[in-house]
């Protein structure tokens, strides 16, 4: 907002130049600047802050706050002019059917005014702040509410319907033409004030055309009222009208303020149109007073929130500079009464910053903060999560984080039935929470087959189960992998491709003794689907999804996904792993084929090869699996690496020999057939 700077030395005696006045509002209240200079004065551009637009919004408001800063005393206005012998309230009635939306509303009647034009002076302070002057009586109205912050209106007496005000809310239908020219329809929402037939101004923003005062206005009825702050901003925003008065109101302003700013209207009339005659017994409707905020302040709590130790001394004398009163002062406390203007002193804390910025920001020392740093608790969740993050991007994938929601047609489409319905869902789309993480991933495949023919995609996130009557919150841990429809994608590979990526996953958390059990379910292909079973512990899923879920999500391609209860897999994780020293024996790698019945499981064979091998086989590794058309009914075909190794270099004769152990022991078992 402007302000003169002239206008500012009439109230308090600033020693300071505008720019060093706008450093110490910037400093101490409000960042300031000086926007311009012309005819001697100065217009500073003050920031005033939203929680002050009660009392900062005028000249007078800013003044005090500058006598604070400056240690200046300020000089006083608005003590009233004498009144007539006639009486305002035999002249109009005035009825306050909306008190919760209007706490307080004042009137004065002045007679026998002389509307004019307004003096120069007049005419020049308002066009620095760019109002436009219209006559005498306005301009002076105008003047006072950039003087006191208090938005006030003039009707014209003998324009009022049967001499009467009323406050109400709009009827519907109705509608107003303001001052400015415009037209707006009014609902039952918008408060209006009425005389005895219609709305004669839009209460708090904008008067009406057919009550306006004009150049043949010989009585005006001046208000001065006070309006609640969140009605004149939902009116204003409805109507889309945004004045003077209506950003004042919005910020919220103390009843108290009215009796202020009619006091320098009729001390600006009597001054300015000597003739006008103001009617004694003003009009007050002030039903619930508004009364001063008593609050206790602990000045050890002070010095502990500022970090600093104050004077009391300082801190008496500030607060009473600011227009609060000491009701009582204790060996360590004050019971203070804020100033009935200041609606942002609620409690301790507001004090206590209203001391700091006065005692100076820039005068507080930097100290360290008291107090002991403790390392926090060891996360085993966070430290695994991280890790397997870097691990899978490691192997390609990418992470990604869904909503916590599925709708009601994935819900449809969902394997789980107990789902944990939203009460109040923001739409169609978001009424349950998420049972798992593979749906929501599946439809991030969806959209990247837009782009790319392939896609890996993991994510770590809360998942949501009902059992029983609360909810129940879990950490899944799941990721997909897919390729479209291509001749490179071949039959149940990324199963298998998956599932070696599982393998390293587990390898580096050190997560040992996994198996693979068969399974099936709605969501997953037949034979290409097992959960994982570490000990006793089931921690998940992994499998190809089935190609009728596939199809109805419109994924043309083959997708393998793993679904983990990733508490359960904090829980098996081994972060120390026993070290073993590299052998400095070679190791010897034979290669192993056999053709076998289609429900063998690798596992088996791998634990016949294991047992069989004990003595020298080190590692075990299926690297081909193969079935078509050319090998016998109900076959296929497995080959496998072994590693041999020893405490001593390996012979032909001693490789052999154990070969032929774990061939006799496959043959006997497994019914295998040796390639």
């Amino acid at each position: 907002m402007k302000f003169s700077y002239n206008w500012l030395k009439k109230y308090v005696d600033i020693k300071l130049s505008p720019e060093k006045l706008a450093e110490l509002l910037t400093l101490h209240s409000f960042e300031s600047a000086v926007s311009e200079k012309s005819g001697g004065d100065a217009i500073l551009d003050v920031d005033v802050l939203p929680n002050r637009g009660h009392d900062c919004l005028s000249h007078y408001g800013l003044a005090k706050e500058i006598g604070v800063l400056t240690k200046k005393p300020v000089k006083k206005i608005g003590a009233g002019v004498k009144a007539n012998n006639l009486k305002s309230g035999s002249f109009v009635s005035v009825a306050v059917k909306e008190k919760n939306l209007c706490p307080r509303y004042e009137a004065k009647i002045l007679t026998d005014v002389k509307m004019e034009r307004s003096p120069k002076w007049l005419e020049n302070e308002l066009l620095k702040f760019n109002i436009k002057p219209h006559n005498n009586v306005v301009d002076i109205l105008n003047y006072a509410m950039l003087e006191t912050g208090q938005p006030m209106h003039a009707f014209d007496y003998d324009k009022l319907e049967m001499k009467k005000i009323i406050v109400r809310r709009a009827k519907k239908g109705e509608t107003i033409n303001t001052l400015d020219g415009g037209k707006y329809d009014l609902d039952e929402k918008v408060l209006v004030i009425a005389d005895g037939r219609k709305p004669v101004a839009i209460a708090g923003i904008k008067g009406g055309l057919e009550t306006g005062v004009s150049f043949e206005t010989k009585r005006i009825v001046i208000e001065s009222a006070n309006f609640e702050a969140s009605g004149i901003r939902r009116t204003s925003r409805a109507l889309e009208l945004k004045t003077d008065a209506s950003i004042r109101f919005s910020h919220g302003l103390d009843p108290n303020l009215t009796e202020f700013g009619l006091n320098s209207v009729c001390d600006l009339i009597k001054k300015n149109i000597p003739g006008a005659k103001i009617a004694g017994g003003g009009i007050d409707i002030y039903p619930k007073k508004s009364l001063p905020k008593t609050i206790k302040l602990n000045l050890d709590y002070l010095n502990g929130l500022i970090g600093e130790k104050i004077k009391p001394e300082f801190i008496k004398k500030t607060l009473e500079t600011l227009g609060a009163k000491i009701k009582s002062a204790g060996k360590n406390s004050f019971l203070v009464v804020a100033p009935a203007i200041r609606l942002d002193l609620e409690r301790e804390e507001d004090l206590i910053e209203e001391v700091a910025r006065i005692y100076g920001y820039a005068n507080l020392k930097s100290v360290m903060p008291a107090g002991v740093l403790a390392s926090p608790e060891r996360n085993d969740a966070n430290l695994l999560s991280n890790k397997s993050r870097d691990i899978l991007t490691g192997l390609g994938f990418s992470e990604v984080y869904n909503y916590s929601f599925i709708g009601g047609k994935d819900a449809n489409e969902s394997e789980k039935k107990e789902l944990v319905e939203i009460q109040n869902p923001a739409s169609e789309d978001f009424k349950y929470l998420r049972p798992d993480l593979i749906y929501n991933l599946l439809k991030n495949v969806k959209s990247n087959f837009r782009f790319f023919d392939k896609a890996k995609f993991f994510e770590i996130g809360k998942v949501f189960s009902a059992e029983g009557k609360a909810p129940v919150e879990k950490i899944g841990f799941a990721g997909v992998w897919a390729a479209k429809n291509t001749k490179e994608t071949a039959a149940g590979e990324k199963f298998f491709e998956m599932k070696g990526n599982l393998d390293v996953l587990f390898e580096k958390l050190g997560v040992a003794d996994c198996a693979y059990e068969p399974m099936s379910g709605k969501w997953w292909r037949a034979g290409r689907a097992a959960r994982i079973k570490c000990g006793e512990d089931f921690l998940g899923v992994i499998g190809e999804i089935s190609p009728a879920v596939v199809s109805l999500l419109d994924i043309s391609g083959r997708v393998a996904a793993f679904d983990l209860d990733f508490e359960k897999l904090v829980k098996i994780a081994e972060e120390e792993r026993e070290f073993s020293p590299i052998s400095k024996y070679p190791a010897v790698v034979r290669d192993i084929a056999v053709l076998i019945g289609k429900e063998a499981r690798v596992s088996e064979i791998l634990n016949v090869i294991y047992s069989a091998g004990a003595d020298l086989a080190e590692d075990v590794d299926l690297f081909d699996y193969y079935e078509c058309d050319e090998l016998p009914d109900g076959k296929k075909s497995l080959a496998f690496h072994i590693v041999y190794q020893a405490d001593h270099t390996l012979t032909d004769e001693e490789v052999r020999r154990e070969e032929e152990k774990i061939k006799n022991a496959l043959v006997e078992k497994l019914n295998a057939e040796i390639r």
